[in-house]
């Protein structure tokens, strides 16, 4: 029931600063507004594929109070800081995840106020861990349509289509691999070594000593399109490679 990558998580300081950033490297940035608790908002960056990239700021750099998510403690590093699944069955994803031994918080409830006022809803659930290796899951319930837009949002200028690669540190690459097959429900996938295969993502495991986590992605680009390492100060300290 886990139908594939939603989308990542790019924390920044200064969201009309990152906007412009992204716009700069050729990408269409659309407005996502303020998140349902009141502490962060956003901006999408949507691709062909259904994925995304989630450019999001805390609304005020001193207030001391977290999201749910856990994103206040990579306020002083930003890049890219989690990443997201989308789930077809939440309930029954998440009863399967704890069947399977991973320990999980919600689901919960979650939503944006979009720029034009509309409010759109989710459920989300987390798994309990020490890094951030591990995705959260989302479901939505008013329809994915309004959470992510689609058309010309998606008609990016360097050719970026979707997202190809993902690359997650961990200091243990084979185990990390193994739970996130085993989450993904995908047997297979555990056979892969520091790999997992998550529809049109492929999904890689680097040893690190550091903090775990999502560390760079790789995105599609049309053919002919311009393959390269986009500048790190326009992407806000995040690896992002086109082709």
């Amino acid at each position: 029931m886990i139908s594939g990558l939603d989308h990542l998580v790019i924390l920044v300081e200064d969201l009309g600063q990152a906007m412009r950033g992204y716009e700069r490297l050729g990408f269409v940035v659309t407005s996502g507004g303020e998140h349902a608790d009141g502490l962060t908002r956003n901006a999408l960056i949507p691709f062909h594929d259904g994925s995304y990239l989630e450019i999001v700021a805390f609304l005020d750099l001193d207030d001391p109070r977290d999201n749910v998510w856990g994103w206040r403690r990579f306020a002083a590093t930003g890049g890219i800081v989690d990443h997201c699944l989308t789930s077809s069955d939440l309930a029954a994803d998440v009863g399967m995840m704890r069947e399977a031994g991973l320990q999980l918080e919600g689901p919960d409830d979650g939503g944006r106020r979009l720029p034009d006022g509309e409010e759109i809803r989710w459920r989300s659930a987390s798994i309990e861990q020490e890094g951030r290796a591990l995705p959260f899951l989302i479901e939505d319930v008013t329809p994915r349509s309004r959470r992510v837009p689609a058309g010309q949002a998606a008609e990016h200028q360097n050719g970026a289509t979707g997202i190809s690669a993902l690359e997650i540190s961990a200091p243990d690459p084979e185990e990390a691999a193994r739970a996130y097959a085993a989450m993904v429900g995908n047997p297979e996938a555990r056979e892969e070594g520091r790999m997992v295969h998550l529809g049109s993502c492929e999904v890689s495991f680097a040893e690190s000593a550091g903090a775990a986590g999502p560390r760079a992605v790789r995105l599609a680009v049309r053919t002919g399109g311009v393959k390269e390492d986009l500048n790190p100060d326009l992407t806000f300290g995040s690896r992002i490679r086109l082709g």
